[in-house]
């Protein structure tokens, strides 16, 4: 009777380490179905090594968040590339009407504004000339613009040695104190060997 009590026991004792195999099993694979992992394959882990199988894949990364991140990742680098693209078009629409813009300026002004200001200053041999001491009080003043700065006052014969040395060109704009307008060199009679 006793053998038959202890094949009973062991009996009831496989079934019962069987069953905890089972549910162990089972909750292994649930979890791992919801972190993204192989079901049938912790399933098994989690049979053979109960709750230390179940702490592993605990501990183990959730490959459903990791996934949703890099898909969340993929569109935002798309949005992101899309919207500089955008960005750069009106830019470069902009770049271009403000080019478009400064050229019609310049040549209505007769103006070179994308030439640098010390440039502009040097002469034939690209020395830079040295202009002529400022204007004692009282004297004619001129004023005349370089680019889209109004430089002066200035001694008439400092318009003179601007343009014989080339610094300034016969198109730029010269005014003084009474003149309606800013004028180009070549309309102003004091500039071309006459007085005014």
């Amino acid at each position: 009777m006793t053998a038959l009590q202890d094949g009973n026991e062991l009996a009831v004792e496989v079934l019962v380490q069987l069953f905890f195999w089972l549910v162990f099993g089972f909750i292994a694979a649930a979890v791992a179905a919801g972190r993204g992992r192989s079901v049938v394959g912790w399933f098994f882990l989690g049979a053979m090594f109960s709750c230390f199988g179940l702490v592993l894949l605990l501990c183990l990364p959730d490959l459903k968040k990791q996934e949703a991140e890099r898909h969340r990742q993929e569109n935002e680098n798309r949005r992101l590339r899309e919207q500089i693209a955008k960005e750069r078009q009106v830019s470069d629409i902009r770049h271009s009407t403000l080019g478009r813009r400064l050229s019609a300026h310049d040549q209505a002004l007769g103006l070179d504004t994308e030439t640098a200001p010390t440039a502009l200053l040097a002469g034939s041999g690209g020395v830079i000339k040295e202009l002529p001491p400022p204007l004692p009080d009282g004297s004619a003043q001129w004023f005349y613009a370089r680019g889209s700065e109004r430089l002066g006052p200035v001694l008439p014969e400092t318009i003179r040695h601007l343009l014989m040395t080339r610094s300034i060109a016969i198109g730029t704009l010269v005014w003084r104190p009474g003149m309606s307008n800013w004028q180009p060199i070549e309309t102003v009679p004091e500039f071309l060997g006459g007085d005014s």
